[in-house]
């Protein structure tokens, strides 16, 4: 788990920061990893925000909206202690996503706003928030509209399922490969699971759409192997999986969650990550987050539980 999180480190932190360094308008820099002048922190109130569970977050906001800068250096770095299991991981992760849909709500008069003082109502920036923070709701209702189709019109389905998926595939290319030049260092540690954020099923989604012939081949043969005949309907069965996937990879990765805490399922747990994916394990929490927040939970602060393992962080 820990090499997930050293290599989301240095796509979420040291690649997308670079890139709000560009657009002017930074959405969050870590807690641990930010420096203040004492002019700015009187600027935002004279303390940090503690009425919400990102802090962090409502400080880097607060601090554009007061009409300062806030600056991402890549050339610094920071060690910090992260969690190494699935259940550390989703406490935190939990509280930074309804952290985030805090933050999304109070400052629901800001986006898409362009404002001349600061960045952070520009359509490139809302943008760049809203991609991420409903990627989750993006998933099922892409999910659910491929499954439509596939009954009411099943070659647009085709058609649409290839060009999403070929757009994909351009991007998980280009997002790894940039990310893993960036920190050569934690690349050599982490480039198996940066080659399986997305999870192996999806991985396999993505290599059919650059090298079909190929994938058909192989499909056939598996097939062939298990003695299951390549018929219509059993190809179509798999089609309408693989739309279903985009949301189903969520509950797989839900289900690495469950099985962890299970002690004669815990071998379960990695394959179920490594299959499902990384991604769609931070989607299943960003999804949680959505539900605790609608309920009015209690906003409570779960520590990361120490295990004397760090990881670095890019630092501001």
């Amino acid at each position: 788990m820990k090499r997930f999180v050293g290599y989301e480190y240095i796509t979420a932190q040291a690649a997308a920061r670079r890139s709000q360094n560009v657009l002017g308008a930074m959405a969050c820099l870590a807690g641990g990893a930010q420096l203040h002048t004492r002019a700015n922190l009187e600027a935002i109130g004279g303390q940090i925000d503690t009425s919400s569970l990102a802090e962090d977050t409502f400080t880097t906001f607060k601090t554009q909206l007061a009409g300062n800068r806030v600056v991402f250096d890549g050339n610094a770095t920071v060690w910090a202690e992260e969690p190494d299991n699935i259940d550390g991981l989703w406490k935190q992760r939990l509280r930074w996503g309804r952290g985030n849909v805090q933050v999304s709500f109070r400052y629901k008069h800001m986006w898409f706003r362009p404002s001349p003082d600061h960045g952070l109502g520009s359509y490139s920036s809302g943008l760049f928030w809203f991609c991420l923070f409903l990627l989750p709701i993006f998933k099922i209702v892409a999910s659910a509209s491929f499954v439509a189709l596939f009954f009411i019109d099943f070659p647009l389905s085709w058609a649409a399922f290839k060009m999403l998926w070929i757009t994909n595939a351009i991007g998980y290319i280009f997002i790894t490969s940039f990310t893993l030049m960036i920190d050569p260092e934690t690349a050599r540690n982490t480039w198996r699971e940066a080659v399986t954020f997305p999870g192996l099923i999806s991985l396999a989604i993505i290599h059919y759409t650059l090298f079909p012939r190929f994938f058909k081949w192989a499909l056939l043969e598996v097939l062939e192997l298990v003695h299951i005949p390549a018929s219509g309907p059993v190809l179509r069965s798999i089609i309408l999986f693989i739309y279903f996937w985009l949301a189903a990879s969520m509950l797989a990765a839900w289900a690495a969650k469950v099985v962890e805490s299970r002690r004669r399922l815990r071998w379960l747990s990695p394959p179920l990550v490594y299959i499902s994916g990384y991604g769609p394990l931070l989607c299943a929490i960003m999804f949680s987050s959505y539900i605790k927040e609608a309920r009015g939970a209690e906003m409570t602060w779960d520590k990361t539980e120490k295990t004397e393992k760090t990881g670095k962080v890019a630092m501001p």
